[in-house]
């Protein structure tokens, strides 16, 4: 899903790191494909994803809300929503490009929580760009 995100923060020592927010929600990512400069202040749109490196933290939850949970202060999130087919819908849909969801069947349409090392933006081209 292609979303609009105003940018909050660009890292000054890590060229990718990137604060931005959409829809009201502010959250640090990466930004693995970025094909033009981006600047504090304007808005672009972007695709969001996320990157496991090692294994996938998945498990069903109960009483929270659907949120973005920064761990400690490095990159990774908790991811809180409802899992489905091949997103995750948190509020902000997170798709599944890598397929992780089809290993956890019995924990379609239900709510859940997934530990992931960094959520990736990718900034897309515009017919002015």
């Amino acid at each position: 899903m292609v979303y609009t995100a105003l940018v909050k923060r660009l890292d000054p020592q890590i060229e990718e790191e990137v604060t931005i927010e959409i829809e009201g929600i502010e959250f640090t990512g990466f930004a693995f494909i970025c094909p033009y400069k981006i600047e504090v202040g304007k808005s672009y749109p972007v695709l969001i994803g996320f990157t496991i490196l090692n294994e996938l933290m998945i498990r069903e939850i109960h009483g929270e809300k659907k949120k973005l949970e920064r761990i400690s202060l490095g990159y990774e999130y908790y991811i809180r929503g409802w899992l489905l087919e091949d997103r995750i819908d948190a509020d902000l849909i997170f798709t599944d490009d890598d397929e992780y969801f089809s290993n956890y069947p019995e924990l379609m349409d239900k709510f859940v929580e997934i530990e992931v090392d960094r959520i990736c933006i990718e900034f897309l081209r515009t017919t002015t760009d």
